[in-house]
């Protein structure tokens, strides 16, 4: 009995490092799919993708579905049962394991024969496992392929230059409004789109905020407002230069701009028509003051009647 168990125990450790390993194929062969489709998107859509967080996640999901299979339940029992299956020992295993009695002894002699004389059929590598290598050949192509925000910018002093110089003018307004520091984190890693659209939307806040009047609404908006503007056009010049796509900026400035236009014309007519409306007319005093009867004796006198 002994022995049995003995050579079940060795049966069920290859049994356990078996699973463990195709389930570490399967989930490797799925991991690799993942990381193909973000890297795909990144490419080609132009985002940015944390390469070491997304490498770290991926890879430790095989990690934990391989310890997942190895720490599952899987007694000698289990064992026995699964080898009387894949083996046709039809249950002589599961029996002398759980068998007693006289006739225990011969039941496990026979099980003991049965399972040495019995092939172990070959190992078959799950079928993800055998599309795992295609899957990390086309990985490590779209590795090597240059993303699309990237081309044509990699390597040009010139326009490394530029984003160099903005980024220095737009961080030394960071205590001024936060917004500036993300316009100089985004230079300084080589996405100047997002710089722009963060200046695009904070040239609208600052165009707004100087058509209100806010408070503290002066020479030092106007000044963030000119620096945004210069720093948009010296971004955009370059990735024309370099004829990258530049999107339309947001016509919320262009609108504020008009808006306080507007406000100015009117408050000029306003006061044209003030300055140019004539004097209310005063009314004569025959018409507002009544008659007196004192003057009665004077109308007599050159008249000779009283109206």
């Amino acid at each position: 009995m002994d022995e049995l168990l003995h050579t079940l125990a060795r049966h069920r450790r290859r049994i356990r490092r078996a699973r463990a390993a195709d389930s570490a194929l399967r989930w490797a062969f799925y991991a690799s799919v993942a990381g193909c489709i973000g890297l795909a998107v990144s490419k080609f859509a132009g985002i940015a993708l944390p390469l070491a967080v997304a490498a770290a996640v991926l890879g430790s999901v095989p990690v934990a579905m391989a310890l997942r299979e190895w720490i599952r339940a899987f007694s000698l029992r289990d064992c026995a049962i699964h080898l009387d299956r894949i083996l046709g020992l039809e249950e002589r295993l599961s029996t002398a394991i759980e068998g007693s009695g006289t006739m225990s002894a011969v039941v496990t002699a026979d099980a003991a024969g049965a399972l040495t004389r019995a092939p172990i059929p070959p190992r078959r590598v799950p079928r993800e496992g055998g599309l795992l290598g295609g899957s990390l050949v086309i990985l490590a192509a779209l590795l090597a392929l240059p993303s699309l925000e990237r081309s044509g910018a990699k390597g040009d002093p010139a326009f490394e230059a530029v984003l160099a110089e903005e980024a220095a003018k737009l961080e030394s307004l960071s205590n001024v409004d936060v917004q500036f520091k993300k316009a100089a984190e985004a230079l300084k890693e080589g996405r100047p789109e997002a710089a722009l659209a963060v200046l695009e939307e904070l040239r609208s806040k600052l165009a707004a905020k100087m058509l209100e009047g806010a408070a503290g609404a002066g020479a030092e908006t106007q000044k963030e407002l000119d620096q945004a503007a210069s720093s948009t056009a010296a971004i955009s010049a370059e990735l024309a230069r370099l004829g990258r796509t530049i999107h339309a900026p947001a016509p919320a400035v262009a609108q504020a701009k008009l808006e306080r236009q507007k406000i100015v014309e009117e408050g000029v007519a306003a006061a044209a028509d003030a300055s140019a409306a004539p004097a209310p007319a005063r009314s004569s005093s025959s018409e507002n003051e009544p008659w007196s009867p004192r003057y009665d004796p004077v109308i007599r006198k050159y008249f000779g009647r009283v109206p």
